[in-house]
């Protein structure tokens, strides 16, 4: 299956994106199940990852980041985090990746990028990449939302699974997610909707499981 998923992703073109909405639902350990919207806007010039996530109308937990794409390889150009959700860990905090220095005056850090590293919605966009190209095994720097520390993920293609939603079946590659730093991720993208993260669930350092699920098909923009 993963020859045939892998033959399927070069129908398309390799570095090339849709864009789409989407509604997901995030169901935290203590807090429950919270509606979080996504989307991801693809063109030449710019590329725009944002989620908003809101558990009462006054509360908010976002982020919006600003990609590009060269070749086969995603980077961040900045991103916004913002969190006033009461007892929360996640920080508000502002990235900027440009001029070859990533800084941030809420992180307290200024320093050259010579590692290429990305936000968390960089390495989403990363990881979509190289599975639709077939690469099963690497590792990426990605600054967590949870601490604003960077860490290095390895990422490695475990199998596939089919996931049942209330509009159908989908076959999905599965890639699991680890770091020394923080907890493991797993991650099932599904090839037939653009190489999307349809289900993920992280494990906490406490072994407490999150969950981000998508409700409803995504809305492709083009179509």
């Amino acid at each position: 299956m993963r020859v045939l998923i892998f033959f399927l992703s070069f129908s398309l073109l390799s570095d090339e994106f849709k864009s789409w909405d989407a509604k997901f639902k995030f169901t935290h350990y203590s807090a429950g199940n919270i509606t979080l919207k996504r989307s991801f806007k693809f063109d030449e010039n710019e590329i725009i990852s944002k989620f908003v996530l809101r558990p009462l109308f006054i509360y908010e937990y976002s982020q919006k980041s600003s990609l590009a794409l060269e070749g086969n390889k995603v980077k961040t150009l900045f991103t916004r985090v913002k969190n006033n959700i009461p007892g929360s860990k996640e920080k508000s905090f502002v990235v900027s990746f440009l001029d070859n220095r990533i800084e941030s005056q809420e992180l307290g850090f200024s320093f050259l990028n010579e590692k290429n590293v990305l936000d968390q919605l960089g390495s989403d966009l990363q990881m979509r990449l190289n599975i639709k190209n077939g690469v099963d095994n690497f590792f990426l720097d990605v600054i967590t939302n949870a601490e604003g520390k960077i860490v290095k993920r390895e990422y490695n293609v475990i199998g596939e699974e089919i996931i049942e939603k209330k509009f159908g079946n989908i076959n999905c590659i599965k890639v699991k997610a680890t770091s020394n730093d923080t907890g493991e991720i797993t991650y099932y993208i599904s090839p037939k909707y653009d190489f999307m993260i349809i289900d993920s669930f992280i494990k906490l350092r406490n072994g407490k499981i999150n969950k981000l699920s998508l409700i409803d098909e995504p809305k492709f923009l083009e179509e």
